[in-house]
């Protein structure tokens, strides 16, 4: 009877069906998120307080260690080929995931070589203008910009990147005519738009908030399927008749893609647990993130999703993986 538990055991562990007893004992040791940002920004600042809070629920440390470069290519690659033993994770983002397909030539499959454990937050993108510019609404916008025929300047934070790929997707379904200017990185484009150097720009809306409450730019719309929080007022795309658009971008975490299904569920449930801590929304929504929480399968449907749509909007702009 030993002899075929044994086999038995041995033989699920090989199909990937490791018995609960292996989640039970996980974690035994400290668990690294791989982040694939430079550190400051406001999602390395959501992903140390996440880490904290999963750690007291583990009694493990969980530890936040930054891989930068490529667009975020360098820390998912790392991930992908990692032990999938559930202690080296990813901040998984929709610009890794989703984006970085269409415009790197990847090793790896983000969608397909990694376990989704769970979406943590998104946030929205918001189409803003200066505010001495002629067209504070998006009717008056749309109309000014049918007398341009160069378009109206459109600025973003990098050719390539997700407000990119969803400024790209507005111009055409909308059916607005945009000169797209990329630049490195959102400071800049922030500066020329509150200088009244570009028209306007698609940016991370939780970024703008201090812009839009202030008056220093407008905020025309938000591409999610709901009001933010941060401007309330301030209508979606699909009030404004503009479907088709990915609503927002995202971070969550992610591990190998063979990573036992008991441990993946263990520390989805660790993850949505520190998300309801009444002390982690407050400072989430302080940081402008709309939390989310969700199942491992609903954060690999959103992946293919984002995916899909992302993609043809790259191949609609004829952008080119390097």
């Amino acid at each position: 009877m030993t002899r075929l538990c044994t086999a038995i055991t041995a033989l699920l562990l090989s199909a990937g069906l490791t018995p609960a007893y292996a989640a039970d004992a996980y974690p035994a040791k400290p668990i690294t998120i791989i982040y694939p940002y430079a550190p400051g920004s406001a999602s390395d600042t959501m992903t140390r307080l996440l880490a904290e809070a999963m750690s007291k629920r583990l009694g493990q440390p969980v530890i936040v260690d930054g891989k930068p470069g490529a667009g975020g290519s360098i820390a998912t690659e790392h991930v992908v080929r990692a032990a999938p033993d559930g202690y080296t994770l990813l901040l998984s983002a929709s610009g890794t995931i989703a984006v970085n397909p269409h415009i790197y030539k990847l090793r790896y499959n983000p969608v397909e070589d990694l376990a989704q454990i769970s979406i943590a937050v998104e946030v929205p993108f918001v189409f803003v203008v200066g505010k001495n510019f002629p067209a504070q609404d998006y009717a008056a916008f749309k109309a000014l910009s049918a007398t341009k025929p160069g378009g109206l300047t459109s600025a973003n934070a990098g050719l390539g990147t997700q407000a990119h790929l969803t400024q790209a997707a507005f111009a055409k379904l909308a059916g607005v005519n945009l000169s797209i200017l990329g630049y490195k990185g959102a400071a800049p484009a922030v500066n020329d738009i509150l200088g009244g150097h570009v028209d306007s720009m698609m940016d991370n809306a939780a970024s703008q908030i201090p812009y839009v409450t202030s008056g220093k730019t407008t905020a025309l719309f938000v591409t999610s399927d709901y009001r933010f929080d941060g401007y309330p007022k301030v209508p979606t795309a699909k009030e404004l008749g503009i479907t088709g658009l990915v609503p927002t971008g995202w971070f969550g975490l992610a591990a190998p893609k063979d990573t036992p299904p008991a441990v993946i569920e263990k520390i989805q449930t660790v993850l949505v647990a520190s998300l309801k801590e009444t002390e982690m929304q407050r400072k989430l929504k302080e940081l402008g993130w709309v939390i989310v929480g969700n199942t491992s399968q609903q954060a690999l449907e959103r992946a293919r999703t984002d995916y899909a749509l992302l993609g043809q909007v790259a191949r609609d702009i004829d952008l080119k993986p390097n």
